[in-house]
């Protein structure tokens, strides 16, 4: 794990606009994790993900009653809503991982409710909400081989 990278956003559309440099700097393979309470903007995060990856992100909903949505851009981008997963072998019963294998990114909310069926390295991106539109966003490099190219896009 490494030294947490802080961002501080002051809108949906700053929470985008940081989710497209990640989307941008992303090479293909690259597993990010999204925590966070309802309404703090991991959705929001998504979309700009998608525009970085030259997709259109009034495409990107939140798939949670879906479990995966895919959509197809410079990269496949996977988006997976595990708030409706009770217990983290429901994922390997749906073979969710096998379908989301490849050269393509993969973005995982409510990641907490598959504990330890989740890929082994990502960027993790934990959002907090605070006053107004502000989004605290903690962002730290997890597993033996994660994604350290995305924490550049953010200048770090």
């Amino acid at each position: 794990m490494t030294t947490p990278i802080l961002r501080t956003t002051r809108s949906a559309t700053e929470t985008a606009r940081l989710g497209a440099a990640i989307g941008a700097a992303c090479r293909g393979g690259e597993v990010l994790l999204l925590s966070g309470p309802l309404g703090a903007g991991k959705t929001h995060l998504t979309k700009g993900i998608a525009e970085g990856l030259q997709l259109d992100p009034a495409q990107v909903t939140s798939p949670t009653f879906t479990l995966l949505a895919v959509h197809h851009g410079r990269l496949p981008l996977y988006h997976v809503d595990l708030y409706r997963v009770e217990h983290p072998a429901e994922l390997f019963q749906l073979e969710l991982f096998d379908e989301v294998d490849g050269p393509g990114v993969t973005v995982i909310e409510w990641p907490e409710h598959g504990r330890d069926m989740l890929p082994p390295s990502a960027l993790v991106v934990r959002i907090t909400p605070g006053p107004g539109e502000e989004r605290r966003l903690t962002l730290h490099l997890d597993g033996p081989h994660p994604p350290a190219h995305l924490l550049a896009a953010l200048g770090v």
